[in-house]
């Protein structure tokens, strides 16, 4: 799941470019940190969250796709900010508190992210677990997830020396236009789902 071409994949991917290692634990904590919330939410009110995924898609759509077109727009234009001055620069300009608020924000703005989880405790093998065998497994998945996600922001590091300016807008770009269309699938989500 982590190492999809997503969203996340793309904020470690930048994140890795830009602060190797450092900048990635932040956001992967984001990240897991969301994961939680998600398999806490799943493990104990199944029943209603279904319920109220169902209920409220509509609402839910249209606060994700706001959130995902907020972040993209930021994308598109942020580089500018930037423009001129030294990667050193642009890395003090990033907290890491931003980083993971970001990734958290957008783990939690993905309604898929919560069907994941819900899926992942109706479906073989955690369906057969018992409640405490869901959370050996929950934190099991949560671990495997944020390794996976250190790696792919470790390996972007490696790239650092090929970075320039040129690059890191091209790859905003890519990144705004990754949150645009997912901001476009949600309010097509909306479409379908509005109240006749």
């Amino acid at each position: 799941m982590s190492i999809s071409l997503g969203a996340v994949f793309f904020l470690l991917v930048q994140a890795g470019l830009m602060g190797g290692l450092r900048k990635g634990i932040p956001l992967a904590l984001g990240v897991i940190f969301g994961d939680f919330v998600c398999m806490v939410l799943a493990l104990n009110f199944s029943d209603f969250i279904t319920n109220f995924l169902s209920t409220y898609q509509f609402w839910i759509s249209i606060l994700g796709t706001l959130v995902f077109f907020t972040l993209a727009f930021h994308h598109f234009f942020h580089h500018y900010k930037s423009k001129n001055k030294g990667l050193e620069v642009r890395l003090a300009n990033m907290s890491n508190w931003q980083m993971g608020f970001k990734s958290f924000a957008i783990n939690m703005a993905n309604p898929i992210n919560v069907i994941w989880w819900l899926g992942l405790y109706t479906l073989p093998p955690g369906a057969d677990f018992d409640y405490s065998s869901k959370w050996v497994f929950g934190i099991t998945v949560i671990a495997s997830v944020f390794a996976t996600e250190l790696c792919v922001s470790w390996s972007a590091g490696k790239l650092k020396l090929y970075l320039t300016d040129e690059r890191i807008k091209q790859l905003d770009l890519i990144i705004g236009l990754l949150f645009f269309f997912m901001g476009f699938y949600l309010l097509y989500r909306c479409y379908l789902c509005f109240p006749k």
